[in-house]
């Protein structure tokens, strides 16, 4: 059943049924804040599914929000919206230590890697207790998986690279080519991978 007729109308309506939950963890969301369904800047070298761009970039003073239009499941949604809103918070605009209290105590929980886990964040343990009613009273999410053949090319074969030992000269090939036998160097030396 779709209760909102658009996506932009579902994240509002979100928005405006969790800014208590912020309020009451001393972290209240800014009035002005626009919600879309939108393709992230970074999202094909980063595979970001949100964003958060701050109010100073905005010629009003809004903070934008953008949920990558590959998520159609409401869940995964809310929790990116949950993530994006974190940032929107005072002082939580990277993924630091005001980030990480708020969305900690948001229900989130890290699944990033290296030295910024917190940069990707799925529902903990209670995320569906807290959360699961007003996603349900939100309804259908009037989306659909959006599938991109935008995407980076994958490179299909790797180039081994064979060096000369005695002069240095260098050439690309296959692995396949490598295994029948690798080329003689113009010096008359045998390439060396």
């Amino acid at each position: 059943m779709h209760k909102f007729s658009t996506r932009e109308e579902w994240l509002v309506a979100g928005i405006e049924e969790v800014r208590s939950l912020f309020d009451a963890n001393s972290k209240p969301l800014p009035k002005n804040i626009r919600v879309s369904c939108g393709f992230p800047s970074t999202a094909l070298r980063s595979g970001a599914i949100g964003e958060c761009w701050i109010n100073t970039c905005s010629a009003d003073g809004a903070f934008e929000i953008l949920i990558h239009p590959k998520l159609a499941d409401p869940v995964k949604v809310f929790e990116v919206l949950i993530h994006e809103l974190c940032h929107a918070t005072a002082g939580a605009f990277n993924h630091g230590v005001n980030f990480q209290k708020i969305a900690k105590s948001m229900n989130l929980t890290p699944v990033g890697s290296g030295r910024q886990p917190w940069k990707s964040t799925v529902g903990d343990a209670d995320f569906a207790k807290v959360y699961g009613d007003i996603i349900t009273s939100l309804g259908d999410y009037p989306h659909a998986e959006l599938k991109s053949d935008r995407q980076i090319k994958k490179q299909s074969t790797r180039m081994l690279k064979a060096v000369c030992p005695s002069c240095g000269y260098t050439v690309r090939l296959t692995a396949k080519w490598a295994s029948q036998g690798l080329p003689v160097c113009p010096c008359g030396d045998h390439l060396a991978i």
